[in-house]
């Protein structure tokens, strides 16, 4: 399982090909992708806590990156994880680098979560996330880095480093790795051939800020040819409730970035000059290359130890990231950029590429490699009393038959599929994700997100995103966290055709002849995902 953090979808294989991604665009070669995934919140931690326990915010209330999901309430304890729910399946279970948020639950010493694995977790020596956004120690190159007040690193794009990657927290997760599995294939030569099971999650910080790489990745965007947003886009929504805009406060709490800022005047009406946003694009572009290659290290030591042939490979990014899209840097918004991920799934035997339209969510990840793995697949969480107390279900569902539409040959791991016959379909027809707290319309609110299909009088079909944004009940009783739904809607919904304004310049929600659709949507949001139907 590769997490990596602050992925958006680039690459070749999720339609983003000025970002070289070769090994990642590899593994695809051979993959179910899905390129409409999306998180269930914007934030690494919130995401990572709903993605690890298959449950989402309202049910973990972690809402904010510092929560830990199993002490959120006391029947919390008992909740099974996803490496968890290997480890009780026989497998052996290791963890490196970024799966939880670190230091949420168990801290670092105990391996994050330490219930999950089976040998002692590895943090490169410095853990976090090559930031010191949250004023703790995030990046460990040895070379000098350019710091301000407080120790704090001032730049986000002038980091390309005359270092290799070995000396970075990713370059020595990566090498982790590969040593754990050449220990493993090593182990499985010495018993005739036998591989006992084995769950590796592998998180890699890049490209979350700083986006700190050696100066061969930057090397691979001469500043020139890095493309702009288009000009449609380099502003906040049109016709957005009051709010909406997110202020990047991440992205300019770095100290080179305060001073661009401010000498461009930049704002929500305001966007970065077309040198600056060159500057930052093509450092998110480096630092994703940089990431990738670390990938490919895993990848490569998966081939040459054999253990490719009975493995399942699983990739995704936390949350999506803007890249100057809506006047954005960052994530911590609502709108798609934000929220859309890259999301795949190899098999052994895999032939060819599968490309999925269909909607996934990443809490659909722990019951679709339960299903691939061959091992008992958590039931879907039935009600919210099921979701909130039982120790192992699923607020996902499984997206294992849109994997197995390939063909498979000469696979040697059988357990989770075998024989079994190639089922069409496999995807889900909606998405769900929220994000707050943000004041909008004049009041603090959480907004809610759809993502779905609707079609027009003459069904030709369109992909929408539809948001409402209301007040959140969030007391430490027993009452479900949740939204407070509104009758009156006015200037608090959004409505775009993605289909048509794929980066949601423009609300149309209240536009001539909308009222009757954004009742529909609004009724299909507030019956949730028990209402979609799970995939076949």
């Amino acid at each position: 399982m590769l997490a990596v953090d602050d992925l958006r979808p680039v690459g070749s294989a999720f339609g983003e090909p000025e970002v070289l991604t070769p090994n990642i665009d590899k593994l695809a070669a051979r993959a179910t992708i899905f390129r409409e995934a999306y998180v269930q919140a914007s934030t690494c931690g919130v995401s990572r806590s709903s993605l690890l326990t298959s449950r989402r915010p309202d049910t973990t209330q972690v809402i904010r990156n510092e929560g830990c999901p199993f002490r959120t309430q006391p029947e919390h304890a008992k909740w099974v994880s996803l490496p968890q729910h290997f480890r009780l399946q026989g497998f052996s279970t290791f963890g490196m680098g970024k799966v939880w948020h670190p230091n949420v639950c168990d801290g670092a010493a105990a391996g994050e979560h330490a219930d999950d694995w089976s040998s002692p977790y590895y943090h490169a020596p410095c853990i976090s996330l090559g930031s010191i956004f949250n004023h703790t120690c995030y990046e460990s190159y040895p070379g000098p880095l350019p710091e301000g007040p407080g120790g704090k690193v001032t730049s986000i794009y002038g980091n390309n480093t005359p270092g290799s990657a070995e000396d970075m927290p990713d370059g020595m997760i990566a090498a982790r790795a590969v040593s754990t599995l050449q220990e493993l294939a090593t182990r499985a030569g010495k018993a005739d051939g036998d591989v006992a099971p084995f769950f590796l999650a592998v998180g890699l910080h890049k490209p979350h800020l700083p986006h700190i790489a050696p100066q061969e990745f930057f090397d691979l965007y001469p500043l020139d040819n890095v493309s702009l947003p288009d000009n449609a886009s380099r502003h906040a929504p049109q016709g957005a409730p009051a709010g909406v805009w997110n202020g990047c406060g991440e992205f300019r709490s770095y100290h080179d970035v305060q001073q661009v800022c401010s000498a461009e005047h930049f704002s929500q009406s305001r966007p970065l000059s077309d040198a600056s946003t060159r500057l930052q694009r093509r450092a998110y572009y480096a630092a994703a290359s940089f990431a990738d290659a670390q990938i490919g290290k895993v990848l490569g030591a998966l081939e040459t130890t054999g253990l490719a042939n009975s493995t399942v490979v699983c990739l995704f990014g936390d949350h999506g990231w803007h890249v100057g899209e809506n006047n954005e840097w960052a994530k911590h918004t609502s709108m798609t950029w934000a929220n859309r991920v890259p999301l795949l799934f190899a098999v052994p035997g895999g032939d060819g590429k599968v490309v999925s339209n269909s909607f996934a969510e990443l809490v659909d990840i722990m019951p679709t490699l339960a299903e691939l793995a061959g091992v008992s697949v958590p039931p879907r969480c039935a009600n919210d009393q099921m979701s909130a107390n039982s120790s192992s279900c699923t607020e996902g569902a499984s997206l294992a038959s849109a994997v197995l539409t390939q063909e498979l040959h000469g696979a040697s791991f059988t357990a989770g599929w075998g024989d079994r016959p190639s089922q069409g379909g496999g995807g889900k027809s909606a998405a769900f994700s929220q994000w707050g707290f943000k004041k909008v319309a004049g009041v603090s609110r959480m907004g809610y997100n759809l993502y779905t299909h609707i079609q027009d009088t003459r069904g030709v079909a369109s992909q929408v995103r539809y948001t409402e944004w209301v007040t959140y009940r969030s007391n430490s009783g027993k009452v479900p966290h949740g939204p407070e739904w509104q009758d009156d809607l006015t200037g608090i919904v959004e409505l775009y055709n993605r289909t048509g304004d794929l980066n949601e310049n423009a609300n149309i929600a209240t536009a001539p002849g909308m009222q009757g659709l954004v009742k529909e949507l609004s009724n299909q949001l507030h019956a949730g995902w028990r209402a979609v139907r799970p995939p076949l």
